[in-house]
């Protein structure tokens, strides 16, 4: 009766133990899947947070563009009125008073350009701010159609990198 005694307390600590041992490894698994699990949710909240932000960047650029190009089309649409009524072309000059529109439009462009992160989006924005400034600053009319030509070429090559772009942040 002793050694049945003795081979069932040995059984019970075998038994616990073994109990013991498959809780803790049970309990560490579960820990490393719920901190994995945790992580993983982190990183997808935060290339959403990501992917937003620049979407709504990109559009904001695109938008910015668009205002700028409008500024420079009515200021030169304006000189152009002036070159038809007196036959000369009114080159600015720094006390000219700024294009409608202008200073607001390149303020936004520069601030939506400052947020995107895609390089080319941002030497397009940058180059279309530098032709619409010197379409609008020109010495002559021939000079202002020159870079005037290129606006719209330069705003379809944006909207063509913009198209690429947008799909993966979706």
């Amino acid at each position: 009766m002793a050694v049945e005694a003795l081979f069932g307390l040995v059984g019970v600590l075998i038994g616990s133990l073994t109990t013991s041992v498959l809780t803790i490894y049970k309990e560490r698994l579960t820990a490393r899947q719920d901190t994995a699990t945790r992580e993983a949710q982190y990183e997808r909240e935060r290339k959403l947070a990501l992917d937003t932000f620049q979407r709504d960047s990109i559009l904001a650029l695109q938008s910015a563009v668009t205002d700028m190009i409008q500024s420079a089309y009515v200021e030169l649409d304006r000189i152009l009125a002036i070159e038809k009524e007196t036959g000369q072309w009114p080159a600015r000059q720094w006390a000219t008073p700024t294009a409608a529109g202008w200073s607001a439009a390149v303020l936004l462009l520069e601030s939506s350009r400052a947020r995107v992160f895609d390089d080319e989006l941002r030497a397009l924005a940058t180059e279309l701010r530098t032709v619409a400034g010197n379409s609008i600053w020109a010495s002559s009319a021939d000079e202002a159609k020159k870079h005037s030509q290129r606006l719209e070429p330069l705003q379809i090559r944006l909207h063509e990198a913009v198209t690429r772009v947008l799909p993966s942040l979706y």
